[in-house]
């Protein structure tokens, strides 16, 4: 990199899946069948956790859907416990994991830091990006290499869930990534989104760093750098979209600020506005609160427009939760955490009042909608605080100094 370099840090930490139900399964271990009931996201992985012991026997998987039946339950253990002891007592036997249980001996959604530096143009655009990105395990926790395990991996060097929306989106002519996949004594695996919100936390905050060197409006500054490409048009329309539904060129009500993000993940591109103010508890503390959320989002066909609104809006609130007070600690050797006294989700109080979601038309095919919308709410909300008080927090949860 030339010129004046601006260089910035990112971190998140590890946070729980904290789903409705902890693990469950109820397996009945037959003479010449496995069965199994239990709520999943991935069966066919299930299936493969049970031929270990099944032998010839067939296995029959009853995909429960319900009480949150992702990411922690892509690659869940209760059915394999419950086989094993369906085995040895000749009954059907239930294993039901406690939520302390489940805080504590489950597997996390990565830490990560991200360290970004670049260097502008005399005409206030990016003219270099060096971005570095360590962090663990995601699907690797969950897909079965060869026998060559550890080193296969290693020669990969990445995680692939680590990918999802590790790549800048904009159009910047000299741009380097080094993604290092990091070895923790933590297990850890899928989060909504893999490492979408906290690779966009970083490269969003970080784009609204350069506008302020470049002395430009955020959304001006990403209106600078689309490229001219099918996927630029569609960011284009996102973000124009996104800043005519949420006023952004009206200023903001009185203590209250604005800010601004996108992403792309999954074929589909979101661009996000979060509205915040900021309120003294104590003599020592602030919170953030959130009071609007706007987004506008380039899904392709949408099928179901009520169920993407609240496939969208979940992601939000999801998305809000980890950036305002999700965290996991560590302390010799074990997770502090044990329940939700100790480790919070976003309560109903704290959700904004206005979630608006209004979609793009973006051709014939649908795309992702489970996940996507979650990448630009740390950003947003990141970014809007600093345009309200000029403290630009890096590192989730977000903690302002008072």
């Amino acid at each position: 990199l030339t010129g004046e370099i601006i260089e910035a840090a990112y971190r998140t930490p590890l946070a729980a899946h904290a789903h409705l139900e902890p693990l469950a399964a109820l397996v009945d271990f037959r003479a010449d069948t496995v069965e199994a009931w239990l709520p999943t996201q991935a069966a066919n992985l299930e299936e493969t956790a049970l031929k270990a012991i099944a032998g010839e026997r067939k296995i029959i998987v009853h995909q429960m859907e319900l009480g949150g039946s992702f990411g922690r339950k892509g690659a869940q253990s209760a059915a394999l416990e419950a086989a094993k002891l369906s085995q040895a007592a000749g009954v059907p036997v239930h294993i039901g994991w406690t939520r302390l249980e489940e805080m504590r001996h489950s597997f996390y959604r990565p830490p990560s830091h991200t360290l970004l530096r670049g260097t502008l143009t005399p005409e206030g655009k990016i003219a270099a990006l060096e971005q570095t990105v360590a962090s663990g395990d995601i699907l690797f926790s969950v897909i079965k290499l060869p026998v060559l395990d550890n080193p296969v991996k290693n020669l990969i060097g990445f995680d692939f869930g680590v990918l999802s929306g590790i790549f800048s989106p904009y159009e910047i002519p000299n741009y380097f990534v080094h993604s290092q996949r990091v070895a923790l004594p933590v297990p850890t695996g899928a989060w909504r989104g893999l490492g979408l919100m906290p690779n966009t936390f970083a490269l969003e905050s970080f784009m609204d760093e350069l506008a302020l060197s470049a002395n430009t409006d955020p959304l001006e500054f990403r209106l600078r750098h689309i490229p001219d490409t099918a996927d630029g048009k569609r960011m284009q329309r996102c973000l124009e979209e996104v800043a005519t539904r949420s006023d952004w060129k009206t200023p903001a009500a009185a203590g209250r600020a604005r800010g601004i993000a996108y992403s792309f993940s999954t074929d589909t591109a979101v661009a996000m506005v979060a509205e915040v103010s900021v309120e003294e508890v104590g003599s020592t503390a602030a919170q953030i609160i959130v009071h609007r959320v706007t987004a506008a989002v380039d899904a392709g066909l949408i099928v179901n427009p009520a169920n993407a609104t609240l496939q969208a809006r979940g992601s939000i609130v999801m998305g809000l939760s980890s950036t305002l007070i999700e965290k996991l600690t560590v302390k010799d050797g074990a997770i502090e955490q044990s329940n939700f006294d100790d480790y919070p989700l976003l309560r109903l109080k704290q959700t904004p009042p206005q979630i608006d979601i209004h979609f793009i038309p973006g051709g014939d095919a649908p795309f992702g909608m489970g996940e996507p919308v979650i990448g630009p709410v740390a950003a947003a909300v990141a970014n809007a605080v600093f345009a309200l008080t000029t403290q630009r927090l890096r590192e989730l949860p977000l903690k302002l100094e008072v």
